[in-house]
């Protein structure tokens, strides 16, 4: 089942690498959070995933073809980003293959980023994990750790997955008041991350951009809310 979902490079994965998965959930901050990261530190193309689960689109930019879902690498850093949601029914392959395509290339970390919906606009980030030894990693990073609740869609299952392989990994989840567009959510999970790896994002632009972001965005987040719907777990995603 896995092989109908391919992970292609164009380029060798760095050693110990750090994944960081964003796509497409509640207030997009995931999918907004790894694309202004992928800019801001001008990180290098270097695969795609192909799936016969993906929408059959192409993503134009400066009018080259590419793929809705992208890899991309600068030092140990690898970022998986895509422009698409994936729909419910295929998260588990998906997400296993995901997992054991980090666990091949040696990936130190795996981590998930996503939003949890909250009436409150405080900005805040928790974190859930895949096993006792990553919750005292997040602890150690002045990360609050959600104790009890759901994880549902890609961020909850890349968790199963990866704690299966053994592997380090856990999802940093930003409040946000619900399904539009929030760079300001997205910002707080940067600055955690620029805490945890050191990469020193400055995430000022971002939030002066937001309106612009929030605007082009919403097609995006109109499919976002469209599969939503069709789960029916009460989800943190």
């Amino acid at each position: 089942m896995s092989q109908q979902v391919k992970l292609t490079v164009t380029r060798s994965m760095p050693e110990e690498a750090v994944v960081v998965e964003g796509l497409p959930g509640v207030g997009l901050v995931g999918g907004i959070a790894a694309s202004y990261i992928i800019h801001q530190l001008g990180m290098e193309l270097s695969g795609y995933v192909e799936s016969p689960h993906l929408p059959p689109v192409a993503m134009l930019q400066q009018g080259i073809a590419r793929h809705p879902f992208r890899i991309y690498t600068k030092d140990r850093l690898v970022v998986l980003y895509s422009e698409v949601p994936v729909a419910p029914v295929h998260v588990h392959e998906l997400s296993r293959r995901i997992a054991e395509w980090a666990h091949g290339i040696g990936a130190s970390q795996v981590i998930t980023l996503a939003g949890i919906p909250s009436p409150m606009r405080e900005p805040a980030v928790y974190g859930v994990a895949a096993d006792e030894e990553a919750v005292r990693y997040l602890r150690e990073h002045g990360i609050n750790v959600l104790e009890e609740g759901v994880v549902s869609g890609m961020p909850g299952q890349v968790l199963l997955d990866c704690a299966k392989l053994g592997m380090t990994a856990f999802c940093l989840l930003a409040q946000t008041p619900g399904m539009n567009p929030d760079p300001a959510g997205a910002a707080e999970l940067i600055k955690v991350l620029n805490r945890l790896h050191g990469l020193e994002i400055n995430v000022e632009p971002l939030l002066r951009e937001a309106k612009e972001i929030e605007a082009k965005m919403e097609e995006l987040a109109k499919q976002t809310r469209k599969m939503k719907q069709q789960e029916t777990l009460p989800m943190f995603y």
